[in-house]
C-alpha cells in the first residue's frame, strides 16, 4: 500500500518505482514536461483524451497565485478559469452572482421565505465548495490539467 502511486491518468495503482502504468502505458517521466498551457490547449481543440489532471503545480503555474486567486476571487471561480477547469470556473460564477444577489435580496427582505431558503442552501453548498478548494490547495490535492503539447500539435 505505501509502496504504490496512482496513475493520474487511469486511477490505478502501480509500483512507486514504475517508470510506466502498467494499465494504460503513461510514462510517468513525461508529467515533469507537461505544462498548463498546453493542456488549456488541448481543450480548446476538444482533445481531452490527451489531458490529464495531476495534484503536482506544473512549471508554468504558481501556487501561490492559485491560492491567492481563490482566496479573494475563489467565490467566482477565478481560480478554475486560470488554471482551465473553465466548467467547474462558470459553475461557480453563477453560483457566486447568485451569492451576491441573494445576499442583497435577503438583507433587504425582498425575497420571499421560501425562496430565501433555497437560495441559502445554494450560498451555504457554493461557500464549501470554495472553502473546500482553498484547503485542497493549502494541502497539494487541487487538481490541475496539464498535457505535453507535441510538435506536430503546435
Amino acid at each position: 500500500m505505501f509502496n504504490t502511486k496512482k496513475c493520474p491518468r487511469c486511477g490505478e495503482k502501480n509500483a512507486k518505482i514504475a517508470t510506466r502504468c502498467t494499465y494504460c502505458g503513461l510514462i510517468f517521466e513525461r508529467l515533469k514536461w507537461a505544462t498548463n498551457s498546453a493542456a488549456k490547449k488541448m481543450l480548446s481543440l476538444k482533445k481531452k483524451d490527451k489531458v490529464v489532471y495531476v495534484t503536482d503545480m506544473p512549471s508554468d503555474l504558481k501556487r501561490y497565485k492559485l491560492l491567492l486567486f481563490c482566496i479573494f476571487l475563489g467565490l467566482f471561480g477565478a481560480h478554475c478559469f486560470y488554471v482551465g477547469r473553465y466548467k467547474k470556473g462558470i459553475t461557480m460564477l453563477v453560483f457566486g452572482l447568485v451569492f451576491i444577489v441573494g445576499a442583497i435580496l435577503a438583507i433587504n427582505g425582498v425575497m420571499p421565505v421560501s425562496i430565501s431558503t433555497f437560495v441559502y442552501i445554494i450560498i451555504g453548498a457554493h461557500g464549501l465548495m470554495w472553502l473546500f478548494d482553498i484547503f485542497n490547495i493549502c494541502v497539494k490535492k487541487f487538481k490541475v490539467p496539464v498535457s505535453i503539447l507535441l510538435t506536430e500539435e503546435r
